[in-house]
């Protein structure tokens, strides 16, 4: 894939430039050498217009002009055109220890090659030259991150030297890093200087303990600025960690379903023209803020007009969501508002002209009776596109309340006009829940209060990530789990890896007056071709209700049970009640929330579970 600017052929995945290794994100290479992807002001395109994405919705959502795919490697004997094609990286962290005299070094940004310790021998210690073999520098695992995204070196010479006579002189002093003892703690790892100050790190963790030597000084080295002396951050929050720690960078990644916005007919004239027709008259009627197109409607026209029913249902469809996405385009959009969009679509069954969307939608009658109290329809996605774009990242927490053009703004020096972003190839499964079902069930005291209980782990730290001011949804939760589970069975059944199946939730996490009760479980790849089938298959009726009926049933019991029945908050952050690695967690690629917001007793609890009828019908 991409190579760095100063360390040629260093392979990344193309998707993996947004997430875990996108702008600012430090990347372990092999060799023990750690590199930092440089900003989007440093990425070079020879020729910009082979790497474009077509998304018209995302592109006009976060107001730039072309969403970009990450370079590609391409061989200079058979590409000599775009063979200069890479990705820049700096050097990070800059402080660098032999594994084998302990003799350390501080590099900059831009030091290129591999590096190998020089240093002379240390004073009554092992000596890298005494026998000819050179040794490669090891970068050191300490970092400083600051909640405002800046990120440096941990302050070594300083902290050495902070109770000491005698202070640090590059020019005089050398330290020597060593690690040993019976401790595997922070005691265990020591630095100490020519000079005679030696310290471990035992107490460089706690609150505070850099007060003294070090404010943050605002380095950003992803953009090659190494901080402002003159106008420090100062900001009082930073902390030590590990480089590889996973709270050192946080992406922020918008997805978008494709969806055609412009093409709003169809091939046929005579089709066209009724359209036009009763739209002009405003002949539907609009339920919550959406024109309506009930299928009865155009069955009636089609009868009279003497033009297929499905074709002219279609076209209707095609021209409101049309019309839907360019009213919400030119205009400031919620997260909840963009994905009614494909909801309504989903809803409906839909297939694009180039074929880059297709949605057969099913009436719950298609399938056993049984699942017509829980869920209104299902619509088999064969074919779909995902759009991911890297917006921009946050570091220690994930980014609150910040509007789409500040977290671009860490992602360049200067001003820029696209964004990188990858788009991928797949199959889905769309399940609709009854509202009148949904709405019933939310009523339920039961389930009201334990909600309420779910509510007060994280409302603290996440009420505006997930659920704005309005408290959380039930039906959120619901579907969520659902989904988790769900993915699980599909995974099992299916053949897919869990890791390689994604959820996308269509339900709001607030009490937000916007209907979306749905759920599309998805699985896509970076081949046009797309995926096997084998998940789309799975959806058809007479194999769907199997794999439902055995999701729920294997929700019913966990292994850690009644551990997990019964809690009161676990997971991460506490976010979720009845739900654990045994039974409801999945990896990370595939949640939405980082599965946070999970409680598998609204599945099935004996007052709360919205499925506990699901088996009265079916004969188990």
């Amino acid at each position: 894939m991409g190579s760095g600017s100063f360390y040629p052929k260093r392979p990344i995945r193309r998707g993996q430039l947004l997430g875990p290794w996108g702008v600012g994100a430090i990347v372990p290479f092999p060799n023990d050498e750690s590199l930092m992807i440089a900003g989007l002001d440093m990425w070079e395109y020879k020729n910009p217009d082979d790497f474009i994405i077509k998304e018209e919705r995302l592109i006009k959502r976060l107001k730039v002009k072309e969403l970009r795919r990450p370079p590609d490697y391409r061989d200079p004997k058979s590409d000599r055109e775009n063979a200069l094609v890479k990705i820049p990286a700096v050097r990070f962290p800059l402080w660098h220890y032999c594994p084998y005299c302990g003799a350390m070094e501080q590099v900059n940004y831009f030091t290129s090659g591999n590096l190998y310790c020089r240093k002379p021998k240390w004073p009554n210690g092992r000596n890298c030259s005494d026998k000819n073999i050179t040794r490669r520098l090891i970068p050191e695992r300490f970092i400083i991150v600051c909640p405002e995204g800046h990120i440096d070196d941990f302050p070594i010479a300083e902290w050495v030297h902070e109770f000491h006579s005698h202070k640090y002189s590059p020019e005089t002093c050398r330290i020597r890093r060593s690690t040993g003892g019976l401790s595997t703690s922070l005691s265990g790892v020591k630095y100490e200087c020519t000079c005679g100050a030696r310290r471990n790190m035992a107490t460089a963790t706690a609150p505070g303990a850099l007060n003294n030597i070090y404010k943050c000084s605002g380095a950003q080295p992803w953009l090659g600025i190494s901080g402002d002396q003159e106008h420090p951050c100062g900001n009082q929050g930073i902390r030590v960690v590990q480089r590889g720690g996973t709270n050192v960078w946080f992406a922020d990644i918008v997805s978008s379903i494709y969806i055609p916005a412009f093409s709003t007919t169809v091939n046929d004239e005579k089709i066209n023209r009724i359209v036009d027709e009763y739209m002009a008259i405003n002949y539907f009627s609009y339920v919550n803020g959406k024109l309506d197109i009930p299928k009865i409607s155009t069955d009636r026209i089609s009868e009279i007009r003497r033009v297929d029913p499905d074709t002219l249902f279609n076209a209707f469809l095609k021209r409101v969501a049309g019309k839907d996405l360019v009213d919400h385009l030119n205009s400031e959009i919620s997260e909840n508002d963009y994905r009614l969009t494909e909801f309504n679509v989903l809803c409906n069954g839909y297939k694009d002209d180039d074929e880059e969307f297709i949605s057969n939608n099913l009436k719950i009658s298609n399938y056993d009776g049984s699942l017509s109290s829980f869920f209104g329809s299902v619509s088999l996605v064969p074919v779909l596109k995902e759009t991911r774009a890297l917006v921009g990242f946050s570091r220690l927490e994930p980014s609150i309340d910040i509007s789409y053009g500040d977290k671009m703004k860490v992602l360049r020096r200067g001003t820029g006009d696209w964004l990188p972003a990858n788009d991928t190839f797949g199959e889905g499964i769309f399940i609709e829940f009854d509202k009148n079902a949904l709405a019933t069930w939310k009523n339920n005291p039961e389930v009201v209060n334990r909600v309420k209980t779910l509510e007060k782990h994280f409302t603290s730290k996440y009420v505006k990530v997930y659920h704005g001011d309005s408290g959380l949804n039930p039906a959120f939760v619901l579907l969520h789990t659902f989904a988790h589970i769900l993915i699980n069975q599909l995974a099992y059944e299916c053949g897919y890896g869990s890791s390689s199946i994604r959820e996308r939730i269509y339900c709001t996490r607030g009490n937000e007056a916007i209907e979306m009760n749905g759920i599309l479980i998805y699985t896509a790849s970076g081949d046009s071709e797309g995926t096997l089938g084998g998940l789309v298959k799975q959806g058809e009726p007479g194999r769907l209700e199997n794999t439902i009926y055995a999701a729920v049933e294997n929700a019913l019991w966990c292994s850690s049970d009644p551990i997990c029945i019964e809690s009161k908050g676990q997971g991460p952050d506490s976010c979720n009640l009845a739900a654990c690695h045994n039974c409801s967690l999945l990896p990370e690629t595939c949640c939405e929330t980082g599965n946070r917001l999970l409680d598998r007793a609204l599945l099935i609890g004996a007052q709360t579970g919205f499925f506990n009828k699901i088996f009265d019908n079916t004969g188990d």
